[in-house]
């Protein structure tokens, strides 16, 4: 009963920057890619519960990539011509100098997706 109350508190989940700018200074010091989500808005973030909390692949994530999250037009800046989309939710894999890995993902974003895609942009 206790390990089972135990391990519903330890919830995986994605430890998300807000802040483009102080991710990307994290992953230049850290030597890590940055993995970008961009929400079309905070109502559209059904997708962070989905894909991005206890899944198998969530320490992954925190341990390879510093985590950026977008909501479209948010204060924060982030580099709005590189990573355009009329398309959302998308998600961005960038290396330290901000250049692509490889090819957005772009529409929805599952579990069953974004595994894989994980592992072609290694």
């Amino acid at each position: 009963m206790f390990s089972l109350l135990f391990s519903t508190l330890q919830a995986q989940h994605v430890r998300w920057f807000s802040d483009f700018d102080k991710a990307h200074q994290t992953a230049l010091k850290e030597n890590k890619n940055l993995m970008v989500l961009l929400l079309e808005s905070k109502r559209s973030q059904d997708v962070l519960k989905m894909s991005f909390m206890n899944q198998d692949y969530i320490k992954e994530i925190n341990t390879r990539f510093i985590p950026v999250l977008v909501i479209k037009d948010q204060k924060h800046s982030y580099p709005i011509e590189m990573l355009y989309t009329l398309t959302y939710p998308s998600l961005f894999i960038l290396d330290e100098k901000e250049l692509f890995i490889c090819e957005p993902m772009r529409g929805e974003i599952t579990p069953s997706r974004v595994k894989p895609y994980l592992e072609r942009c290694r």
